[in-house]
């Protein structure tokens, strides 16, 4: 089971995508992120919230990341979905989400397991990575895109056997909405950013990666 999402939010936000992203951030009683602060959130459904400063290594290495500047959408959603994964390690050292297992339901040994509460589903996940776009967004290195409001795609349609959200991206050009999607993926690797009609039809990666090492 630890391969689908739970329905926490899903239901009211299957809807929702291309709104304003900081609509939802309110939603979930989360301010609009700066660099000075941001709120990063686990524990299933955001019931754990810790603010933070973004680290200016972080800010280093995003920029350097975006240096030279993408010339085009498609080479600015690729460098995207590597900066949702310096976003997770950092932070996840910080915040202790390091070693959050792909999927949301991670098997336990014993209930003692005290990483148990560091684990997220897919509304911590998506929730995180708009916080995330949002932080680019303020950093003024998004060029051809701007964060939106996440969406999720509903159980038994296409497919899917669970509610599942992702955060969501628009082509400022196009207006092509992209699912931003880390909960595929343990922590710290890059996220999978496809459009999100085909995230909606039933996407998922071939098959779930390893453990990060």
């Amino acid at each position: 089971m630890r391969k689908y999402c739970l329905p926490v939010l899903c239901l009211i936000l299957g809807g929702c995508s291309g709104g304003n992203y900081q609509d939802y951030l309110r939603m979930q009683d989360i301010q609009p992120p700066t660099t000075e602060k941001f709120t990063h959130c686990y524990n299933y459904g955001c019931q754990t919230k810790v603010v933070l400063p973004l680290p200016s290594y972080t800010q280093d290495k995003l920029r350097k990341l975006f240096n030279p500047a993408p010339k085009t959408a498609e080479e600015e959603r690729q460098k995207v979905s590597a900066a949702i994964g310096i976003f997770e390690t950092d932070i996840g050292e910080i915040a202790g989400t390091k070693d959050d297992y792909h999927g949301t339901f991670r098997l336990y040994q014993d209930d003692s397991d005290t990483t148990r509460k560091f684990q997220q589903d897919c509304v911590d996940e998506s929730t995180n990575t708009t916080t995330y776009l949002g932080l680019l967004k303020a950093m003024d290195l998004l060029k051809f895109h701007e964060p939106a409001f996440p969406t999720a795609r509903q159980p038994f349609a296409n497919g899917n056997h669970w509610w599942h959200q992702t955060a969501v991206m628009r082509d400022t050009q196009s207006n092509i909405l992209y699912a931003v999607d880390s909960w595929f993926r343990d922590n710290g690797y890059p996220a999978f950013v496809v459009p999100l009609e085909e995230w909606k039809d039933g996407w998922s990666p071939p098959k779930l990666t390893p453990p990060a090492p």
